[in-house]
């Protein structure tokens, strides 16, 4: 049995109308063809489709069944090619985003809902990562692209910067300083600070550190954590104080004051993917992204919650 989608088109049509002129003229054939390929049709399944008389044409019991399921067949198909199409076009599939905590607090939820508004059909799968193990993610096929702060990477990652903001410290609430509107980062010499290992995340530690030194100390590093949650959440119980992204200050954690700090550092966050990536979702994605970053101002240092708990700033 020799079929093809023409003819099933052809007779979906034909039995919507029951009338071979209106269907002809729906086609945009002649009516001879169009009673050739229904002629061949029926041939080739053996069954009468159609009862013809000079004055009306009606589906048979055959014909009322084989018109359920061809309209379905055709739907598919139809529903089949708009996918794939959409597919190719990055409108469809799955992106998998490697993302460090401090995107999870920042630029990260106005990414994934802007892609997500856009490309309401295509899947994002979200993974958290550490800093030091994205680049390997990315290189492996694991990720298809990573959000986190830029530092030296190896060749074949390119990179997309999509957000700035400030340090600003954190204080316990009980701090000398914690009442001040504002600090000068020289202040904090000789306070015990709290931060991360530089194998953990070099570009944010080399920053902390790098400011401390601009300002004319050593900072007296007394704890060392993987995450800036955890970190603020020590300096909240009085262990210590530290530099941290202001976005950290959208935790709203009980006992942790965050401060603006005098001529403060701007920390970087952008998209890191590899250039062989071929997944059609990745530059719908960076499309998504260089419109956040052309309408994103570095963040107003003035406009964030001085206290966990305040009113959440922009991002």
């Amino acid at each position: 049995m020799t079929l093809d989608f023409r003819q099933l088109r052809y007779f979906v049509v034909l039995a919507d109308t029951l009338h071979f002129g209106r269907a002809a003229a729906l086609l945009h054939i002649s009516q001879p063809p169009l009673s050739r390929q229904i002629a061949a049709l029926e041939e080739a399944l053996g069954v009468v489709l159609f009862q013809r008389t000079s004055r009306q044409v009606e589906l048979t019991a055959a014909g009322r069944h084989f018109h359920e399921q061809a309209a379905r067949i055709l739907a598919s198909l139809d529903a089949a090619v708009r996918s794939t199409q959409a597919t190719a076009r990055g409108e469809r599939g799955v992106l998998r985003v490697g993302f460090t905590m401090s995107a999870a607090w920042s630029v990260l939820p106005r990414l994934v809902k802007r892609f997500g508004d856009a490309y309401p059909d295509a899947d994002i799968q979200l993974n958290e990562v550490l800093p030091r193990e994205l680049n390997e993610s990315l290189l492996s096929g694991q990720a298809d692209i990573g959000i986190a702060f830029p530092w030296q990477r190896p060749a074949g990652l390119e990179y997309l910067r999509v957000y700035l903001e400030p340090l600003c410290a954190v204080l316990p609430a009980g701090h000398r300083l914690a009442a001040r509107p504002e600090i000068a980062v020289d202040e904090l010499a000789g306070e015990p600070f709290i931060t991360f290992p530089a194998s953990t995340a070099p570009a944010l530690h080399e920053m902390v550190i790098g400011c401390c030194r601009e300002h004319g100390f050593e900072p007296h590093v007394r704890l060392e954590t993987h995450l800036q949650q955890t970190i603020v959440n020590l300096v909240s119980e009085g262990l210590g104080v530290s530099l941290v992204p202001q976005s950290m200050s959208r935790m709203q954690l009980p006992g942790a004051v965050f401060l603006p700090v005098s001529a403060p550092r701007m920390v970087e966050q952008g998209l890191i993917w590899a250039a062989g990536n071929a997944n059609p979702c990745l530059p719908r994605f960076l499309e998504c992204a260089r419109g956040i970053a052309a309408l994103t101002p570095p963040t107003v240092m003035a406009d964030a919650p001085q206290v966990a708990g305040g009113v959440d700033g922009d991002m």
